[in-house]
């Protein structure tokens, strides 16, 4: 190879070299630390209500009330938020937590009822299962079988309670529940509508019930919330989870 030829492939070279350095340096700086990287998002959320449970092959499962679905979910190009397909939710990885974005709701890691709201403590006898209703303002309240879904309250260590009004579910903070005096916080709920028979009257009345009563009795696996002295505004079996 002579001299011509040698200083031609230099000079080649060197605009190849500088052809890359341009590529480099037009590329964006991508930060390569962020919540689907950085953090452990997958497992089981909840926020009183609603289960949301995110897997590691990027599908979901959420339960609110008695409406579940499930499906994939797609990343954001950040890497810190998914979107939900089919209902086209978007959600905000945190850590130890998601963000609905739209509506600010926030799901705690963990399974249902796994918010950390107070530390009161709680009756250890109301403990360790749901209380299905079976009496409400001194009316029998009918057991609706494996084909309708029975009204319930459950109480839980960190201060919380969850429960069923027969169509929609709810939960919320407990204010109280020891020593026989019981308090309950405002509940969220979901929004559903029920047709037939008197389902809708039956959870507007337990929870009533629930905003008035301001002590219990528990006996022979019967819960009774009571308004001072009063006759029972509502009864409760236990049933074992």
């Amino acid at each position: 190879m002579n001299t011509k030829q040698l200083a031609a492939l230099g000079a080649l070279c060197f605009s190849l070299s500088l052809g890359t350095q341009a590529i480099a340096q037009s590329k964006p700086k991508v930060d390569s630390h962020n919540a689907k990287n950085s953090l452990d998002w997958a497992g089981p959320y909840s926020n009183g209500v609603s289960e949301l449970n995110l897997f590691d092959d990027n599908s979901y499962y959420i339960k609110n009330g008695n409406t579940y679905n499930s499906g994939t979910f797609k990343w954001s190009p950040s890497g810190n938020s998914i979107i939900l397909s089919g209902i086209n939710e978007q959600y905000v990885i945190q850590e130890g937590s998601i963000k609905n974005k739209a509506t600010g709701m926030v799901y705690m890691k963990g399974n249902a009822g796994a918010i950390k709201i107070n530390n009161m403590t709680i009756d250890q006898a109301l403990l360790g299962g749901k209380w299905v209703l079976i009496e409400l303002n001194g009316k029998a309240i009918e057991d609706r079988g494996p084909e309708g879904k029975n009204p319930y309250i459950a109480f839980n260590e960190n201060g919380t309670f969850t429960g069923h009004g027969g169509c929609n579910g709810f939960g919320g903070e407990m204010k109280a529940a020891n020593n026989f005096k019981i308090a309950f916080g405002d509940a969220i709920q979901t929004m559903m509508a029920c047709i037939g028979g008197d389902i809708m009257q039956v959870e507007q009345n337990l929870h009533n019930a629930l905003k008035a009563a301001d002590n219990y009795t528990v006996n022979n696996g019967v819960l009774s919330l009571n308004k001072a002295r009063m006759a029972p505004l509502a009864r409760f079996k236990f049933v074992k989870d």
